[in-house]
C-alpha cells in the first residue's frame, strides 16, 4: 500500500482517529453544577473498520431512542456509497493511492431512517447555537468533524473526516462533550470543536477534491440527528 488516506473514518482502535482530534481534548469529566450532565449513549460497540464510523455513531444514537440494534446492525444496513473511489492513481507519480472512505451525510441520514423515518434530520452549515440547542433539548448530534489531513504530491490534500457524536455542552467552562467510535467519552473546548466542525475544505484542500466531496454532501457544520422526544 502506497499510502493511507482516511475520509470520515476512525482507523482500528490502537490508532483511534480520536487520538487525531489533537489536544485540547481530553476525557470526559462531571457536569458542574450549573450545567446539565452529558447524554449518556448506549455502547453499541467500538468500531473496527476503516469507514463505519458514521454506522457506528448512527447505532449508538438509535439505540438510545429505543431501537434494539448494535454496531453491526446498521453498518450492514449501511450502503457503501463513499466519498471517493477506495483506490486512486496519482495522475503525476503513477503510484496507487489506498483510499479509506466513508458514509457521506446523506447516506447516513436514510440508513437511519430506516428505524426513525421523518424524525432523522440532516442540516449543513449548522450554526453552533443551534447545535446546543438541540443538545441541550436532549437530543444526541453526530456531527462531521475535520481530525488531519494527509498531503498527496500534486494532487493536494486529502482531509481525514470523522463522526462523532456530541452529547453535551457545558457553557460555563466553555466545552462540548462527545462520544466516539471506541465508545469512550471526551470534551474539547468550543474553539477547538469549532475548528475541526468547520472542515477547513477551503483552506488547504484542491478545488477538485473539494468539490468531489460537497458533491457528496460534505459541507461545514453537517449534522445528522433524531428530531423528537
Amino acid at each position: 500500500m502506497v499510502a493511507s488516506v482516511a475520509l470520515a473514518v476512525t482507523l482500528l482502535p490502537e490508532n483511534a482517529a480520536i487520538a487525531r482530534l489533537g489536544k485540547p481534548h481530553r476525557l470526559l469529566v462531571a457536569s458542574s453544577p450549573t450545567n446539565q450532565a452529558p447524554i449518556l449513549l448506549p455502547d453499541t460497540g467500538a468500531q473496527d473498520d476503516g469507514w463505519s464510523c458514521g454506522p457506528n455513531s448512527a447505532a449508538r444514537v438509535l439505540r438510545y431512542y429505543g431501537h434494539q440494534v448494535d454496531y453491526n446492525t446498521v453498518r450492514d444496513a449501511t450502503e457503501q456509497k463513499l466519498f471517493l473511489p477506495q483506490r486512486m492513481r496519482n495522475p503525476f507519480t503513477n503510484q496507487w493511492v489506498e483510499v479509506r472512505t466513508g458514509t457521506p451525510p446523506q447516506t447516513l441520514q436514510r440508513v437511519m431512517q430506516r428505524w426513525e423515518g421523518k424524525y432523522v434530520k440532516r442540516s449543513p452549515h449548522t450554526s453552533f447555537e443551534q447545535l446546543i440547542k438541540i443538545v441541550q433539548s436532549g437530543k444526541p448530534a453526530i456531527a462531521l468533524v475535520r481530525v488531519g489531513g494527509l498531503k498527496v504530491s500534486y494532487v493536494g490534500t486529502i482531509p481525514y473526516l470523522h463522526w462523532i457524536t456530541v452529547t453535551g455542552v457545558d457553557r460555563s467552562r466553555q466545552v462540548i462533550y462527545y462520544t466516539d467510535t471506541n465508545s469512550q467519552s471526551y470534551s474539547l473546548s468550543y474553539q477547538a470543536f469549532q475548528d475541526r466542525w468547520n472542515l477547513g475544505l477551503d483552506r488547504d484542500v484542491s478545488m477538485a477534491i473539494a468539490n468531489v466531496l460537497k458533491n457528496n454532501g460534505v459541507v461545514p457544520r453537517t449534522l445528522v440527528w433524531v428530531d423528537r422526544n
